[in-house]
């Protein structure tokens, strides 16, 4: 813990490293620092913002001449502490008013990055979800703060106490507090302030500056918005309102009903859960979800960032691509598809366009009429349409591998699976030409444009401009904000739709962008006022 008062610089800049701002690894071998930004192979293995959790060895310390990461064993409280650390820094259009969500944002993306936060364990216990909700109620007092404490009245939503100090210090501190916890314990002593107190007063100690202390400021507009009586109520109504809408849409179940449902109880032989389809009788065959043993994830490591794979974590979705019938029909569905975020049944498809000649399609039609010059009975064959689909399962694996060539590595589109309402996938036949997310409610008043992808030969044809119609039009009343890259030419048509630009934010991409990459980091914030 002396290490937070001791100044230490690193061995490739000589610039002193700083607790909490610019914090860096200690060699094993040579007991040099070398800072965070300053690793020869760009970031700490994961890229999770925060993560220094490893033993150490440099580039020339090291018997392979490369550096060597060895991760270290992290207990449940860190890795929940550099979870929410993570996706404060690098995914806060997640958050609501500051806050995540336990299940679908902490554990989630716990599930997704196991295979990095704890590489040593083999197999992983059934009941560590409730071991999470666990940790997160027992250190509410000191490291973590619960949505139902504030005006924002969400008891399933947390936050960090002090978001300003990184996992890595505050592991320490609870080091720290342990071991004079054993101390007092031996002594007999009897303990005058509680351990919140304790670990406020070792805060102060050991770190100096009063503004990384802070706590959640909660009567700062910026963190927590309040929410009067009349939106309250409003809320209540909405959810009133689609609970009535879902209960009307879906079907009512009669006694021949009943009889289909035990049918096809006994008939079904599915190794997976299938959703339900609206068939053309009047009583569509409905099976109720049975309770089954589920089978561990097993995510998908980025091994090389050169490299792009498939990193869906969705087994239901690799299991359903494999399938004849996706694979002949290109995994469109033709039933109805049940949106888990409003509970109504979503069309199969949004558009399908007969009339646009990409310049792909352009160049293969050229090519089938030379390579048949010769063939005077030969007739250029038609052309199929082109789907504008909501997001499905089957799909998820080829988004994934799209975002990962040509933004960044790493991205996983599942989340994008729970409000299916706000996403548009452009298909020909089996190919994904393009797809379009937007993520609701990132505040009480906006929605955000996460992205937005064209295939190259596929472009300057309005398939971009009709998805970002599609995501305009499921937003109705509410802003929209998006971040493009300020080299970008797509800004211009942003623009053209009523976008402006708010805001200029330097090195926005540099968090995901490796430091080789020429590619400029900056970007526009751009803002659609309804």
């Amino acid at each position: 813990m002396e290490d937070l008062l001791v100044t230490k610089s690193c061995k490739y800049c000589n610039q002193n490293l700083v607790p909490c701002m610019d914090e860096g690894l200690q060699c094993s071998a040579c007991q040099q620092s070398v800072h965070a930004r300053c690793i020869k192979r760009g970031s700490v293995p994961g890229g999770l913002a925060g993560d220094l959790f490893f033993t150490y060895t440099c580039q020339e310390c090291s018997d392979t001449s490369t550096e060597k990461f060895e991760r270290e064993s992290i207990s449940w409280l860190q890795a929940i502490v550099l979870s929410l650390y993570h996706l404060q820094v690098k995914s806060g259009g997640l958050a609501r008013n500051g806050f995540f969500h336990w299940r679908h944002h902490i554990v989630s993306f716990i599930d997704r990055n196991w295979n990095i936060l704890f590489p040593n364990e083999k197999q992983r216990r059934k009941r560590w979800v409730g071991t999470v909700s666990g940790r997160l109620s027992h250190y509410s007092c000191y490291f973590f703060l619960s949505g139902s404490k504030t005006v924002f009245n969400k008891p399933a939503w947390w936050t960090l106490m002090y978001p300003k100090i990184t996992p890595l210090v505050i592991a320490s501190i609870y080091n720290v507090l342990n071991i004079e916890k054993q101390r007092s314990k031996l002594k007999n002593e009897k303990r005058l302030i509680s351990d919140q107190e304790q670990f406020k007063a070792l805060l102060v100690q050991y770190i100096h500056d009063a503004n990384l202390t802070e706590t959640v400021d909660l009567s700062s507009n910026d963190n927590i918005q309040f929410e009067n009586i009349a939106s309250v109520e409003a809320d209540l109504e909405k959810k009133k309102s689609k609970a009535l809408k879902r209960k009307n849409i879906l079907p009512d179940y009669s006694q021949d009903s009943k009889k289909l449902i035990k049918l096809a109880k006994k008939s079904s032989s599915l190794t997976f859960k299938e959703e339900p389809t609206l068939a053309s009788h009047t009583f569509p065959q409905v099976t109720k979800p049975q309770p089954e043993d589920v089978k561990l994830k097993e995510p998908v490591r980025l091994l090389d960032p050169m490299c792009h794979y498939n990193t869906s974590l969705n087994n239901v979705a690799r299991m359903k691509g494999l399938k004849l019938t996706v694979k002949l029909t290109g995994g469109v569905r033709k039933e109805m598809i049940l949106s888990p975020y409003s509970g109504i049944y979503l069309k199969p498809f949004i558009r399908r366009d007969k009339e646009t000649f990409p310049h792909w399609l352009k160049i293969l039609a050229e090519l089938q009429i030379v390579a048949n010059k010769n063939n005077p009975e030969f007739v250029l064959p038609p052309r199929a349409c082109l789907d504008y689909t909501y997001v499905q399962p089957e799909l998820i694996p080829a988004i994934n591998s799209l975002c990962n060539q040509f933004f960044w590595p790493g991205i996983d589109m599942t989340d994008s699976l729970q409000c299916p309402d706000y996403s548009c996938v452009v298909l020909y036949k089996r190919l994904v030409v393009g797809f379009a997310f937007l993520v609701p409610d990132v505040k009480h008043t906006e929605n955000y444009i996460s992205f937005v992808f064209t295939r190259p030969g596929w472009r300057n044809c309005g398939i971009g401009k009709f998805m970002i119609y599609h995501l305009i039009q499921t937003s109705l009343g509410k802003d929209i904000t998006l971040h493009v890259s300020i080299t970008n030419p797509a800004l211009f048509l942003y623009q053209k739709f009523g976008f402006k630009v708010e805001n200029v934010i330097l090195d926005f991409y540099d968090k995901y962008f490796r430091d080789d990459v020429k590619d400029t980091k900056h970007a526009f914030l751009c803002r659609l006022e309804r």
